[in-house]
């Protein structure tokens, strides 16, 4: 009987160590923030142009797909969101109607589903919001 209790106690402290071994690892304060994207980070890196997020719209029904940008690795703000992507995070991207690909590109806000306009950096959007198809701008 004795033997059993021992074993109780020792089963009973391993249960609580595992128990808060995991919340502490669970905690928000266990995981390292990384520093803040520098301002001069793009969002998003296509066929060798960098681009700025503009604004987040609702895509019509039917996108046509232009290939595939990537999220730079200075922007990755948070080191805690289960993604080690080591600056290769990607996003397939698709034609913005009405301007060229190497001014705009609409593709998704990182670790999001969030449909957004990315806008070359050096290009001011407002000088392309007439040529944009106003059905993305809604």
């Amino acid at each position: 009987m004795k033997r059993t209790r021992a074993s109780n106690r020792v089963g009973s402290a391993a249960a609580a160590a595992a128990v808060l071994l995991f919340a502490s690892c669970a905690s928000e304060e266990s995981c390292p923030r990384a520093a803040p994207a520098a301002s001069d980070c793009p969002d998003l890196d296509f066929r060798g142009n960098v681009y700025r997020e503009w604004r987040a719209v609702d895509p019509p029904g039917i996108l046509q797909e232009v290939g595939n940008a990537r999220y730079p690795a200075c922007n990755d703000a948070d080191a805690c969101d289960e993604r080690d992507l080591e600056g290769f995070g990607a996003t397939d991207v698709w034609l913005v109607g009405g301007v060229e690909l190497d001014q705009a590109v609409l593709g998704l806000r990182e670790g999001t589903h969030t449909y957004v306009i990315f806008v070359r950096v050096g290009i001011d959007p407002d000088t392309l919001r007439a040529d944009i198809d106003p059905r993305l701008l809604g």
